[in-house]
């Protein structure tokens, strides 16, 4: 077991397995416990005294305490007692992003635990903490109390999700120490030229009930690019570039910062919100900005970087608190290391670009110049943490999130703001994971962490769980690192059975211009494309045994991708130049269409069961990839007919 520090720290009071199954249940793993003995107690005889504060988010601390261990009773047994700053919390200030950090101890082993923290945010992790490890061995009669002592901070400070319903999913995401969620926002133009801004529809509870679970809503202006209807250029025509992309903005007309400042303004004055993001534009299309005379002396990113700042000053003098985080985007890319040096260090930035933060590529992900810029300012990124941003696809990735995250632990990021489409609820796994190495990076390894979560969501076999999730994780990291199938909606390199025949199939490895890995970028040679097949099939007989439907769905899609990439290959060797297939080589080539169709088949015929078997519904968000799948498929025929 490697556990870093945490396991490091456990205490000879109990057998070792004993102490790995009650941390199974804590999530994320602490960075230091030491856990030294057990009490049991009757439930509903612990008396729980509060802090002398009602700040959020103690009420919600106290609650996760109650719910744990019953109401406070007149006469108690035992006491937990929350304490809010005061001399015993100095020693947590040293620690990183320490307004979050706690330690928990046993003053009097069985009588009384103590939680102590510099800030409610501390106080209220230290709450959840305290109320898992109360729960994984209570029973309904009795409370099981630990005796341990144990500090533990973030390693990264805002860890959450942006996007998709994650609204939604605030409870769940708050007990997974998740502290940031972020939507776009509702924008408008008044006739009069003010800027309106509120959230949208639905996402009320970003600022209901996001601050009172310790959770930082963090409202977001869409890319400036993409304000078309929302009254700008109907108010101020002369807001609208000369040339360039449609929706640009000519940033050489005041008026814009005014309208921005307002937006900036209505979002900072909800409740909880301290920082709004404005997204820098995307220009997907290469179009370039306003070409005025004005612009055209200027980078278009870095006037676009000015104007947000001229626009985050004068908000300020209206909400002088107001903290301002700039996204930057695929058109900031020649631009970002002057964007960077533009906005001063109290500003903070987001990395974001499509192409290579959206993306299950191995490769490193954070810039030299992001990297070199957070050590001395807060830097973000924005990662997907899906297989694909769309088509939606099943993806149990322990391997792929450990790699993300633990690169911006190790880079020094300050914040992760990931991206779990099209729901939240198909990809807890990989969003538990991210909440799990963001916070403790150096805790537990893939299988560790898939072993506990099977524990957690009350798997019968914990352990072939992650026997499972360690065999099929890799082979599906490289197959959607490689963007098969999904790769084939961005036409590059191509459509698979058109390159077959006209012999342009790339070789194993090729990453077309460093950034289009379709259809195997990530498979490096014949004897790891036999491996993705051996160890898909050897996933699936584990699924199998596992008997979930979830899992066996799951690994009958990646499976049928790896079949199918194979097969293709196949097909590649035996028609290097294109044309048809040599009389010797057809019936092995027929037998390899088959092969790839099927493999195709199957994963279009899991897509939908294994969708309905996660969310319990009929499927919904499925269906795309199943349409994808049949274009491929559809396609096999005409290729067919003139190789064979």
């Amino acid at each position: 077991m490697r556990l870093a520090a945490a396991l490091l720290l456990l205490t000879l009071a109990f057998p070792c397995a004993a102490q790995d199954a009650w941390l199974d249940h804590l999530v994320p793993l602490p960075q230091e416990i030491a856990l030294t003995g057990a009490q049991a107690v009757p439930r509903g005889s612990v008396r729980i005294i509060p802090p002398d504060t009602a700040a959020p988010p103690i009420a919600s601390a106290l609650s996760e305490l109650r719910d744990a261990v019953g109401e406070s009773p007149r006469s108690h047994r035992a006491t937990i007692r929350l304490l809010l700053g005061g001399a015993r919390a100095n020693s947590l200030r040293a620690l990183p992003n320490s307004e979050q950090a706690y330690r928990i101890e046993t003053p009097v082993p069985g009588r009384e635990l103590r939680i102590i923290a510099l800030e409610p945010p501390g106080l209220y992790y230290g709450a959840l903490t305290l109320a898992q490890l109360i729960r994984a061995r209570s029973t309904g009669a009795d409370v099981t109390l630990p005796e341990l002592t144990m500090t533990d901070w973030p390693a990264i400070g805002d860890r959450g999700l942006w996007g998709s319903d994650s609204h939604l999913e605030i409870p769940w995401m708050a007990h997974r120490k998740l502290n940031l969620i972020q939507q776009i926002s509702w924008l408008n133009v008044t006739p009069d030229g003010r800027g309106e801004a509120r959230l949208k529809d639905e996402r009320e509870p970003m600022v209901e009930l996001a601050p009172d679970l310790a959770m930082r809503p963090v409202p977001a202006i869409l890319h400036l690019e993409q304000l078309s209807g929302k009254g700008l250029f109907e108010t101020y025509p002369q807001l609208r570039a000369q040339g360039g992309q449609e929706g640009a903005i000519c940033y050489s007309q005041p008026e814009f910062s005014r309208v921005l400042a307002d937006w900036i303004v209505a979002l900072g004055s909800l409740r909880g919100v301290e920082t709004v993001e404005v997204w820098m534009a995307e220009n997907l299309h290469g179009e370039g900005g306003c070409r005025c005379p004005q612009c055209s002396q200027h980078d278009r990113s870095v006037l676009e970087a000015r104007t947000i700042l001229a626009a985050w000053q004068q908000a300020r003098e209206r909400l002088p608190r107001i903290g301002l985080r700039v996204m930057t985007s695929e058109e900031t890319e020649r631009s970002n290391e002057a964007v960077l040096a533009e906005l001063p260090p109290e500003v903070e930035v987001d990395y974001y670009h499509s192409l290579h933060t959206y993306t299950t590529m191995h490769r490193a992900m954070i810039p030299p110049a992001f990297a070199q810029a957070a050590q001395d300012r807060w830097v973000g990124v924005v990662p997907s943490f899906v297989a694909a941003v769309r088509p939606v696809q099943p993806f149990t990735g322990a391997q792929f999130i450990h790699a993300r995250v633990t690169e911006f632990a190790s880079k020094g990021l300050s914040g992760v703001m990931g991206y779990a489409t099209p729901r939240v609820g198909l990809a807890r796994f990989n969003v538990e994971a991210a909440a799990e190495w963001s916070w403790n990076p150096d805790g537990r390894n893939t299988r560790e962490f898939a072993r506990s979560w099977a524990v957690r969501e009350g798997l019968a076999r914990p352990e072939l769980f992650a026997d499972w999730a360690e065999v099929l994780g890799p082979v599906a990291w490289t197959v959607y690192g490689s963007e098969w199938p999904v790769g084939m909606r961005r036409g590059q390199p191509g459509q698979v059975m058109e390159l077959l025949r006209a012999g342009k199939l790339p070789p194993l490895g090729e990453v077309l211009w460093g950034i289009y890995p379709a259809p195997w970028g990530e498979v490096h040679s014949e004897e790891e494309m036999t491996a993705l097949v051996g160890d898909s099939s050897a996933a699936l007989h584990l699924a199998l045994q596992l008997g979930d439907p979830r899992f066996i769905e799951e690994t009958r899609v990646v499976q049928g991708y790896a079949q199918s990439l194979a097969a293709l290959h196949a097909l590649k060797l035996l028609a290097p130049d294109g044309g048809a297939f040599v009389p010797g080589d057809r019936s092995r080539a027929a037998e390899q269409f088959v092969a790839y169709e099927a493999g195709l088949r199957q994963a279009a015929h899991a897509l939908p069961r294994w969708e309905r078997a996660v969310t319990g519904r009929p499927p919904e968000f499925t269906a795309d990839s199943v349409a994808l799948l049949d274009e491929l498929i559809a396609a096999i025929r005409p290729a067919v007919e003139a190789m064979l």
